[in-house]
């Protein structure tokens, strides 16, 4: 699954629940995000919304662990490192959930995050970061450079961030949303089956739901975020309606040359200064 195809909307929602960025720069971003296919948060830090370290501070928080600046560092600053981002206009960049960043960087080994993920599925109230620092597997700046890695944010090196920041686990409190994911057919009639996941964090639910798209190729996939006595789908995703949108890109690409609805037009026609 490719960066497009990862509920963004979700996540931006969370962002503005938690006062990072308002609902007009939100939609700002997932404007450009479905243009260019840049990932959501690399958006919101090049505009100037909210730095890179606030934003890997959210993040690590829907994974249970509040990172609390002990004191300042350089990614403070709204500008601070936007053009050291690494550029995936453009680009299928593949989503890489979060345990596997955590192991290809070595912070984890596969045992480790194993035991992890069957403790998740016990208790679905408990969240990845959570667990891992709690067992005392995974610090609190090694979780952020992970996220960071995640969403093509740049942060300083462990070692400072380390100096810079205290790890506070957070677990949910109670009245907290669970995020399920379902696998669905939408034809003859709807129809949803068993719960195949389910996490009080939604990026959790919406990585296992990238994995299982890229692993299992299903005809369909729900994200159901349930509150209390009410229940809303906030991600769907169709194979259908992905083999179409793949076809579509592909005519355009033989068209134009290049695919119109991943490009980026800014100061492509800006004469050179001199």
């Amino acid at each position: 699954m490719d960066q497009a195809n990862f509920p963004w909307r979700p996540l931006g929602l969370l962002l503005v629940q938690k006062g990072l960025v308002s609902a007009v720069e939100l939609e700002r971003a997932l404007e450009e995000q479905r243009k260019t296919g840049r990932l959501l948060g690399q958006i919101l830090v090049r505009s100037g919304y909210v730095t890179s370290l606030a934003l890997t501070q959210a993040l690590a928080e829907q994974h249970g662990v509040e990172l609390r600046a002990s004191e300042p560092t350089e990614t403070e600053s709204p500008t601070a490192a936007q053009d050291d981002l690494p550029d995936f206009s453009g680009q299928d960049r593949e989503w890489r959930p979060l345990g596997k960043i955590l192991v290809d960087k070595g912070f984890l080994n596969e045992d480790e995050l194993g035991q992890a993920l069957a403790e998740q599925t016990e208790w679905p109230d408990r969240r990845l970061g959570e667990i891992l620092v709690e067992r005392g597997w995974l610090s609190g700046a090694a979780l952020a450079l992970a996220l960071a890695d995640q969403h093509g944010l740049d942060l300083p090196p462990v070692d400072k961030l380390d100096a810079g920041l205290e790890t506070v686990i957070k677990p949910k409190t109670f009245g907290e949303p669970i995020y399920r994911v379902y696998e669905v057919e939408y034809e003859p009639a709807y129809r949803a089956g068993s719960v195949l996941y389910e996490n009080a964090n939604f990026l959790e639910a919406a990585d296992f739901a990238c994995e299982f798209v890229a692993r299992r190729s299903p005809k369909a996939l729900e994200i159901q975020k349930r509150d209390g006595s009410t229940s809303e789908i906030v991600w769907t995703y169709s194979e259908d309606r992905a083999q179409a949108e793949a076809a579509q890109r592909k005519n355009l690409v033989q068209t134009f040359g290049f695919d119109p609805m991943r490009w980026n037009t800014r100061n492509q026609f800006d004469a050179p200064t001199k």
